[in-house]
């Protein structure tokens, strides 16, 4: 039996559906309130025949398992061979940072520490490539890198980073893991949350821009190389995921393009990018929504980095869908999902 953490999310409901595409069995955790709408969508995406829905759904089991409630998590964790950790908060908002640091580090700390109390064979965890580090703009970046304390490094990444030291004492302790770190994951989903967010701003109107490079990769290509790996039982290691390096203006024009769009035409530099956010946070006092743009996010979208997924193409031999193929397959399910 196969778990998967974070099973409702965007990341984790693809690599659920894609292990049910295979003839696995799979138990999926979410909390106690989560909604399975963004999960239905997707596996809606993968099993378009209607008629075999409920023959899928029989290899699939929910289970209520808050990663930090330890006894259900124990309870989730009775015989699984093998586990899926998608499960984390994605925040760049100040007020979000003690539950982010909770859950991620946490709730990683438990899953570790259950996994090899109940002789888990094998253990994938999803990191990100935040936590690998970012020192000045402009580097290129691979798994050699090591970790620096910088004013790049967001408070996601450090929970992040955190989160993968506890892997590593698992490792030490006996467990076969090893971890992913996927850049922005772009794919269809929610597209109220998360990347998807990205999409409907441009489909909204988005005026400004950045010269900010950012490592994008399909969530399909994310969730293949997790399984791959364990599939080929390599563990100790871990694998930057990064498609393409983009530029920001770029990424935008090109979602623009495919939704006949007026591309973005507004630079947005230090003082713009400031006003932004500041106008932004203010908005949400107001209006209690997320605001869409912070200060951590307004740094990052300014700044250069490049990240080299050269390790897992020659690892596994494989190859990363080109991120113009990526952004055309989204871009025409937005407008179906809008236009239905």
């Amino acid at each position: 039996m196969i778990a998967v953490s974070g099973a409702s999310g965007f990341l984790g409901s693809h690599v659920v559906c894609m292990l049910l595409e295979k003839g696995n069995s799979v138990r999926a955790f979410k909390r106690e309130h989560s909604s399975l709408a963004e999960f239905e969508f997707i596996f809606s995406s993968y099993f378009t025949d209607k008629s075999a829905h409920q023959q899928i759904k029989n290899r699939l089991t929910w289970a209520v398992a808050d990663l930090l409630d330890v006894p259900a998590l124990e309870l989730a964790l009775e015989g699984i061979d093998e586990v899926y950790h998608c499960a984390a908060v994605v925040s760049f908002v100040q007020k979000d940072r003690d539950q982010m640091m909770h859950i991620n580090v946490d709730g990683t700390t438990n899953m570790i520490n259950l996994s090899l109390m109940k002789g888990v064979k094998k253990f994938c965890h999803v990191s990100s490539i935040a936590a690998i580090g970012r020192g000045k703009s402009g580097e290129h970046i691979s798994e050699k890198m090591k970790w620096t304390e910088s004013k790049n490094n967001s408070n996601y990444a450090i929970s992040k980073y955190k989160a993968e030291m506890e892997v590593w004492r698992g490792v030490e302790e006996g467990l076969n893991a090893v971890i992913v770190n996927p850049g922005i994951i772009l794919g269809t989903g929610d597209w109220e949350k998360g990347s998807c967010r990205l999409f409907n701003m441009v489909w909204r109107g988005m005026p400004f821009y950045t010269l900010g490079t950012g490592g994008y990769v399909d969530v399909k290509d994310v969730s293949t190389v997790m399984i791959k790996l364990m599939e080929k039982n390599i563990f100790s290691n871990r694998f930057i995921l990064v498609g393409e390096n983009l530029l920001m203006k770029n990424f935008l024009d090109t979602v623009a393009t495919h939704f006949n769009k007026k591309k973005p035409s507004i630079h947005a530099g230090f003082m713009l990018s400031q006003l932004a956010w500041m106008a932004d946070g203010l908005k949400s006092l107001f209006t209690g929504k997320t605001p869409s743009i912070t200060r951590e996010t307004a740094r990052s979208a300014r700044n250069t980095f490049y990240y080299s997924s050269k390790k897992i193409t020659e690892t596994i031999d494989f190859q990363f869908t080109p991120m113009n193929e990526t952004l055309k397959t989204i871009c025409n399910n937005f407008l179906i999902n809008h236009q239905s």
